[in-house]
């Protein structure tokens, strides 16, 4: 088999399987250690509507932009805010002050492009270039287990680390059986890609050993319904291991919200709430010993005005989520400003998401 460009691209993106430096994936002396630290990263694609999922339910601006799409029955967390009601199984999470609303999140100059805007996001940096952001926090904890990604798609917040980043679909037994490695012809004999090869074989056999490790759930553990609950059913099998990794990647689509706004992001919003709650509750009932976190991020927010497909535009801060036991504030940040603008109509952001990172890092890690 002759590996061109396209061939080479094809294989690259069709396994899904990327490792990045040294090849001490998963012999790691510290397993078992108590209080072992997990933080899951849910990336929420297409750039989720923050103000139809925490509502200034008593600002008239809102309301009156916002004719068709506005919530009106929600769920109050005090005199201002309330909570999408579609999110009702957070409630739980809340009360028990294990989860914080991040208000107003976004950057000083925003970039619209679905693309950029999570290269931003993933590296923690305006310019989308760099390490990803939670690649740096693993260098700088000293992490030497893999970062793992479970979304169909992968992330560089996980890329650059010291250690490796693997990215774990569940077929990778397949992809091994389908290509072999030992046959394929470079062209040229381009000694990186030979190389390239080399790790991504060496990649894959790693995550087939991963996948043999795991166990199914306990009975007593209960899953949502939907395209996240894959991932979720994967990272509590992985948590449930005597080698869980630090820094696990998730992803959920479909939030670009430009057409019937509200039945499509309800939907959504329902099932990301059920699927962090089963996370949250699965992984305090299987493994005492891990401190499980879970970061919910997206790309950027939308127009506070609605547009003429009773939906919104492209726009810029939003909401994140932070959830786990050292998260005590119930808001962090401030809620945008509705009468003061930038000069698209979009909200002004009052927290930069790199800043968030810090405050996270800080949190868990001390």
């Amino acid at each position: 088999m002759k590996l061109s460009r396209r061939n080479f691209i094809g294989l690259t993106l069709s396994s899904g399987v990327f490792a990045l430096y040294n090849n001490q994936i998963l012999s790691n002396s510290n397993f078992g250690i108590k209080n072992q630290k997990v933080l899951v990263l849910i990336e929420l694609r297409g750039g989720n509507d923050g103000l139809n999922t925490i509502i200034p339910y008593r600002n008239s601006i809102y309301f009156s932009q916002r004719p068709n799409i506005s919530i009106k029955n929600s769920l109050k967390l005090n005199k201002d805010l309330a909570l999408n009601p579609m999110m009702e199984s957070l409630l739980p999470l809340w009360e028990e002050k294990k989860l914080s609303f991040v208000l107003g999140v976004g950057w000083p100059n925003p970039n619209r492009s679905h693309f950029m805007a999570m290269d931003q996001w993933s590296t923690g940096s305006e310019s989308g270039i760099g390490k990803g952001w939670l690649a740096k926090i693993s260098d700088l904890i000293k992490n030497e287990k893999y970062l793992l990604s479970l979304g169909p798609t992968g992330s560089n917040a996980i890329e650059g680390s010291k250690v490796n980043s693997l990215h774990f679909l569940g077929n990778e037994k397949t992809l091994i059986n389908n290509y072999n490695y030992e046959n394929i012809e470079i062209s040229n004999n381009i000694k990186s890609l030979k190389r390239f090869l080399e790790i991504e074989e060496f990649s894959t056999k790693k995550l087939i050993e991963l996948k043999n490790k795991i166990k199914k759930l306990p009975l007593d553990i209960q899953l949502p319904k939907g395209q996240l609950s894959k991932q979720t059913s994967t990272a509590l099998k992985i948590i449930n291991t005597d080698f869980p990794p630090s820094f696990i990647q998730m992803e959920f689509g479909g939030f670009d919200t430009h057409q019937n706004q509200i039945s499509r992001q309800n939907r959504l919003l329902k099932e990301l709430s059920e699927n962090v709650s089963a996370l949250k509750r699965g992984a305090e009932k299987l493994n005492k010993n891990v401190e499980l976190n879970i970061v919910i991020t997206s790309e950027f927010g939308r127009t506070l005005k609605e547009n003429g497909s009773k939906g919104t535009d492209h726009g810029s801060a939003s909401i994140s989520f932070l959830i786990g036991d050292v998260f005590k504030e119930k808001f962090i940040g401030r809620y945008p400003d509705l009468n003061n603008l930038d000069k698209r109509g979009d909200l002004i952001p009052n927290l930069y998401p790199n800043d968030l990172y810090g405050y996270i890092q800080n949190k868990i890690w001390g």
